[in-house]
């Protein structure tokens, strides 16, 4: 089997259509499809259903799937041991932060890290939830670390952190006054909230329908940092898990006020791999690192600790994803 065809199969499979794989992997279309042609003669069977946008996979597609897949995992894993023989002198860890963290929040980690190891290069992705869960199962980040992160079968949760939401604004807002709030309290202040499809949006939606109370959303982001910033400027308070601002809260830059009519235990900050998945070298030092930021989340916070495991992939890249 040629690894080229196998490497244009998997990518169509991964990105939903051949004109899609071609795009990411900058080749022609018609190079996508005559390695895949190439490869289903080669086995003597279709891989594919072709459908009007997307493809399928078949029976057969998925078994080839899966065994490529398994494939790059042991190369991934034999490149990881040459890699810890050399030293740490060079290597790369992806890392996707999804909804209700920053990079700002675990940056003391990456710094210890890269002091640590400076030939490794960190690459971080800045996603929504759901873009965070196909990266980790799909193998295209080796750690991932967000809010609210729902249970996959693919996918397992290292530690966990109950960071319930806060509101968060300036020390001389309204609310930075208050002990605690309840969203009738809010409701009467400008907020910058998430979209409406994030999980943090959600669960103040179900919130809001349980009191029959609704927040005035002035503006809407999923970009943490903005939320972030507007809260800094006083234009808005913003409704956040507390780890996301955690160094302006220290500085006393912004205040977390609690939020009373959500449940503190219905949000956690989850830190995620694939199940199953041999991390490089690299990867699992970063992975241990960042267990014990989370861990230290919850102690200060309330209780963070490994859940079960829920079945749910000198220098540092950050891509922002809207």
């Amino acid at each position: 089997m040629s690894d080229v065809a196998m490497k244009y199969f998997y990518a169509t499979a991964i990105h939903g259509s051949m004109r899609a794989a071609s795009q990411k992997m900058n080749v022609a279309v018609s190079s996508v499809s005559r390695q895949i042609a190439q490869l289903e003669a080669a086995m003597g069977m279709p891989l594919l259903e072709t459908g009007r946008r997307s493809v399928k996979l078949t029976t057969a597609g998925q078994m080839v799937f899966d065994y490529y897949q398994a494939q790059m995992a042991d190369r991934e894993a034999f490149a990881a041991r040459l890699e810890a023989l050399r030293g740490m002198r060079m290597g790369t860890v992806e890392m996707a932060v999804g909804e209700g963290c920053t990079v700002q929040a675990v940056q003391g980690v990456l710094d210890t890290f890269q002091s640590r190891y400076p030939g490794v290069e960190l690459a971080l992705h800045s996603v929504s939830t759901a873009e965070l869960l196909r990266m980790v199962v799909d193998d295209e980040v080796h750690i991932a670390l967000g809010a609210l992160i729902p249970c996959d079968p693919k996918v397992r949760v290292r530690t966990t952190a109950r960071q319930p939401l806060v509101v968060v604004s300036r020390p001389d807002h309204p609310v930075a006054k208050r002990g605690a709030v309840t969203l009738q309290d809010l409701s009467a202040h400008d907020l910058c909230l998430s979209p409406r499809d994030t999980r943090i949006r959600q669960l103040l939606s179900a919130a809001e329908m349980r009191h029959q109370v609704w927040l005035r959303a002035t503006i809407t982001t999923n970009s943490v940092h903005t939320m972030r910033e507007l809260a800094l400027s006083g234009r808005a308070a913003a409704i956040l898990p507390r780890a996301a601002v955690l160094a302006d809260l220290e500085d006393g830059c912004l205040v977390a006020t609690p939020l009373c009519d959500v449940e503190a235990d219905s949000t956690t900050v989850d830190l995620v791999t694939r199940l199953g998945r041999q991390l490089p070298h690299a990867a699992t030092l970063a992975l241990s690192l960042l267990e014990q930021q989370v861990h230290r989340w919850g102690q200060g916070g309330g209780q963070a600790g490994v859940r079960p495991e829920r079945r749910v992939g000198p220098s540092l890249v950050v891509e922002a994803v809207a």
